[in-house]
């Protein structure tokens, strides 16, 4: 039996948002840089909400002790059918998993979007990391898994650069509703430990997204089936990000899977990435 969701609401797929999400993500494939189509991760805006409420519930108060930070740790997304612009959608959120690990407690949310006739579109696996916590009630199973398989860097298909604005963080912002202080404030960021202003990280995997569906979806969304990340590092506005994509072969419906990490001069910015294409 599924478990029901901690929190439901509806939200409309504006078809506007949808190309200034593409837009402000630098997404390089025309369907969706022209608005015909939705780019992989236009519904992150849509599901933080359920984010924010199921990652506030998923454990009773008191029993998290010790955090010093929270931070996205991974995010990971199953698409099943196109999103249709211009429609509304219901997001469900549902708690997934909390584990201990040695940086602290993962925190995993499911995230679901699904259309008005309760048909399943995609599904968020949003991972938080609270950084330095600790906790002895764990549940659940960890996020599906993605890790690099380190023999597939003997078979790298492409390689894909996009040049990072130096306005990145508020265009992502303004399309988005992100607009997290180390986003958009040097000040703020310096208090965080940062040199500058940082790019939201659901930008960076955007932009990861658009660049594997360039490369191997054949410029069509619709050809994604997953794509997942971990975030490692954050990426600065007026850089570029180099999104390397290597084959791990096929799924079990023949599509094809890759492997990919992202790089924003020099320093890795999403690692153990992965992407499966429909067959």
């Amino acid at each position: 039996m599924s478990t029901p969701p901690l929190i439901a609401y509806e939200a409309y797929v504006d078809a506007d948002a949808v190309l200034a999400y593409a837009l402000a993500t630098n997404d390089p494939n025309e369907l969706c840089s022209s608005g015909v189509k939705a780019a992989p991760l236009v519904t992150a805006p849509h599901v933080v909400g359920a984010f924010i409420e199921t990652n506030s519930k998923a454990l009773p108060e008191g029993v998290l002790t010790g955090v010093r930070a929270g931070v996205h740790g991974m995010h990971d997304v199953h698409f099943y059918a196109p999103l249709v612009l211009g429609s509304t959608v219901r997001v469900e959120g549902r708690r997934h998993s909390v584990k201990q690990t040695p940086a602290g407690v993962s925190v995993t949310s499911d995230l679901r979007v699904l259309n008005q006739q309760g048909e399943l579109l995609l599904r968020h696996f949003w991972t938080g990391m609270m950084i330095g916590g600790q906790t002895s009630q764990e549940f659940g199973e960890g996020p599906p898994e993605h890790v690099f398989p380190e023999e597939a860097r003997e078979k790298l298909i492409d390689s894909f650069t996009f040049d990072v604005t130096r306005d990145q963080g508020f265009r992502y912002g303004g399309a988005s509703g992100d607009r997290n202080g180390h986003a958009i404030d040097d000040s703020i960021a310096r208090t965080e430990g940062f040199s500058g202003k940082i790019v939201q990280g659901l930008c960076t995997f955007a932009m990861c997204s658009g660049a594997v569906v360039k490369l191997i979806g054949d410029g069509d969304p619709d050809n994604l089936s997953r794509i997942a990340g971990r975030f490692s590092s954050p990426m600065f506005p007026g850089g570029t990000l180099t999104v390397d994509v290597f084959d791990v072969g096929r799924n079990e419906a023949g599509g094809r899977k890759i492997a990919f990490e992202a790089t924003s001069n020099g320093v890795v910015v999403v690692k153990h990435g992965r992407a499966e294409f429909v067959a």
